[in-house]
């Protein structure tokens, strides 16, 4: 009989060498190596993000996993885990004057051997451009060069931001700029005009910078002034934003103006001319020293009522002291000859004598004498030039008329009317059968009876 003992132990020597044998086999395969290449790859410099460099080979399969334990510069390159495919992760890397070679360490999980990439750029011939900083005066033309932006090869010259927007014009193939919108060249709106210029194929822009000058520069000037001024009296101040000395290049009338080149006030230089019939409107044109601009000024005179003026119906032979209201007499006679009253002997309460007394005694004749043919009644019942309140003067009141004779007949026999002559009535009664005239002929004024036949001039007040 066997030794049982010595049986087992033989069986259990024999299970240990075959289980150890095939762990060992097990081992052996599963550290089987998986080759990596390394890459040597030659680029041009300047890439894109995400553009593609090349792919990382290796020899084996299945599930892998890439990644990159180190490159130089850091940062510069992206791997796809799974396919071993380099992109670019950082375009601004890729410089061959700062960067000529970019290396990479590259692992794969469960691989025994890493694979090291080698990128050598190559030197790629590159479009400089150079800022450009002007002093330029402002309100140019349209179309006016400003400056040339230079680049140390040809390209395509474009504007691709500018404040103002529209302000600047480039031609893309000499990278000339000019003026596209003058009115943008404006030192107190816009002191400094800014544009990023770039070229096609060159990864550099450049920076324009236009620092405008504040040239002498005035406006127009539009003033209401009364006619009739006086010599020196001021007229207004024409506006100047750079202190240039002003002159009058020209005036129309001539003469009328004259102008502190300092200040740019305009004073009265000839009175004369400041008169509404005449020159209802003084212009001029005033330069300034050192400018390129010009201000017209306009000067509109008001009307200032005057005797001898045509207004109102008729010619202007009183005003007041405020210039806002007279009276006027009509242009022609109402009447060759009339009488004063209707044929009926009566006081009639018509005694005012002074300015501003005519209206209230012609109506007083009219309600004593009632309806009928007479001085009174005929100015009363007037209608001419669209106003229908004409009266029948007071004693004072045709003498005014009197006085101020020469200027108002000049001015009837400019319009085409009658002169004053002879003897007219006015509205002033002298006492129960007489009534005041007035003579045109030595300014005489007396009493003469109702019944006499004299001449009728009607006037208004305004």
């Amino acid at each position: 009989m066997k030794n049982p003992l010595k049986l087992t132990t033989l069986l259990a020597l024999v299970l240990l060498v075959s289980t150890f044998g095939c762990k060992k086999d097990d081992e052996i395969n599963a550290k089987k190596q998986i080759n990596v290449e390394d890459l040597t790859i030659d680029l041009d410099e300047n890439p894109t993000d995400g553009q593609t460099i090349g792919t990382v080979q290796t020899d084996g399969s299945g599930d892998l996993s890439f990644s990159i334990t180190s490159q130089t510069p850091a940062g510069a390159l992206s791997i796809n885990p799974s396919t071993g495919e380099l992109t670019v992760a950082n375009a601004t890397l890729f410089d061959f004057e700062t960067n000529p070679v970019i290396a990479a360490t590259i692992s794969v999980v469960d691989g025994v051997n890493t694979a090291t990439v080698t990128i050598n750029l190559n030197d790629v011939a590159e479009i400089g451009v150079e800022d450009l900083t002007i002093d330029f005066d402002e309100n140019p033309t349209n179309g006016q060069a400003v400056g040339t932006v230079q680049a140390n090869g040809s390209g395509d010259f474009s504007i691709t931001s500018q404040t103002p927007a529209g302000a600047l014009s480039i031609n893309p193939s000499t990278g000339e700029l000019t003026v596209a919108d003058s009115i943008l060249f404006d030192f107190e709106t816009n002191p400094v005009i800014t544009a990023t210029i770039s070229v096609v194929d060159g990864i550099n822009t450049a920076t324009v910078t236009i620092n405008l000058n504040n040239v002498p520069e005035i406006s127009d000037l539009t003033v209401d002034f009364d006619e009739n001024p006086t010599n020196g009296q001021a007229v207004g101040t024409v506006p100047n934003d750079g202190g240039g000395a002003l002159s009058i290049a020209s005036q129309t009338p001539a003469g009328a103006l004259n102008i502190d080149p300092s200040t740019g006030e305009l004073t009265v230089a000839d009175a004369t001319l400041f008169d509404f019939e005449t020159n209802p409107v003084i212009t001029a044109t005033i330069s300034i020293i050192g400018g390129v601009s010009t201000a017209t000024v306009t000067i509109d005179l008001n009307n200032i009522n005057e005797i001898g003026d045509f207004n109102y119906g008729g010619v202007i032979f009183w005003v007041n002291a405020t210039n806002d209201g007279g009276y006027v007499v009509s242009i022609s006679d109402q009447s060759a000859g009339l009488q004063w009253y209707n044929g009926t002997f009566t006081v009639t309460g018509a005694t005012g004598t002074a300015i501003g007394t005519g209206q209230v005694n012609s109506t007083a004749i009219v309600n004593n004498q009632g309806a009928g043919t007479y001085a009174a009644q005929l100015c009363n019942d007037l209608s001419l030039s669209g106003y229908s309140d004409w009266f029948l003067p007071s004693k004072d009141e045709m003498n005014e008329v009197y006085v101020n004779r020469v200027v108002i007949n000049a001015t009837i026999v400019e319009i085409g009317g009658i002169i004053l002559s002879n003897s007219y009535w006015t509205s002033t009664e002298w006492n129960l059968n007489l009534g005041w005239f007035q003579s045109f002929s030595n300014g005489f004024q007396g009493g003469t009876s109702k019944t006499s036949t004299i001449k009728v001039r009607a006037i208004r007040a305004f």
